[in-house]
């Protein structure tokens, strides 16, 4: 229950718009979107008329952009436990597995999986109960899970590892350009 400003009561399920599962969903790109902002690196999210490649959005890195299949949940904890599996759809692992730039899945914990407890507002700041773990997929191999250790927190840090295999991808003819 919520007290409006006209002092009327009204609970939250009739104020919203998206069901709990896409409340997840815009929570995990917003979760992702504020790590990107925070580093200073674009993101741009994927129509979902468009998600063919299996993939929620783009991470556009100076050399070139990072696909990530983001992923929210609160069936994990954050702390706790070494690794977050997730059952892979074969379908996005053949759309991974032919992209020459790297595809990370992102995977964000709302710990508890109480829709109101995502976010706390204190005077000070508003702070996130959720936490992003990510893993590498592009090179995933046929009929395995997704194993995302949760020692690879998702942080602005990330971004310089990702930049570094998106660097790598391309090898010593970087930027199409022949080796002289």
């Amino acid at each position: 229950m919520v007290i409006m400003g006209d002092g009327v009561h009204r609970a939250w399920s009739d104020v919203a718009t998206l069901d709990p599962n896409r409340a997840k969903s815009r929570f995990g790109i917003a979760y992702v979107r504020a790590v990107c902002s925070q580093a200073g690196v674009g993101f741009q999210e994927t129509s979902a008329d468009e998600d063919v490649l299996a993939v929620d959005g783009i991470v556009d890195l100076e050399i070139a952009p990072v696909r990530l299949q983001v992923k929210c949940t609160g069936k994990f904890r954050i702390k706790g436990g070494a690794t977050a599996t997730w059952q892979v759809e074969e379908s996005w692992r053949q759309r991974w597995i032919r992209s020459n730039v790297p595809v990370y899945f992102v995977l964000v914990i709302v710990d508890p999986d109480d829709q109101l407890s995502w976010l706390h507002h204190d005077d000070g700041a508003t702070l996130h109960h959720a936490a992003a773990f990510w893993a590498r997929v592009d090179t995933l191999p046929e009929g395995q899970n997704i194993i995302v250790p949760k020692a690879q927190r998702f942080t602005a840090d990330t971004l310089r590892l990702w930049d570094a295999d998106v660097e790598a991808s391309f090898g010593k003819s970087k930027g199409g350009g022949a080796v002289a």
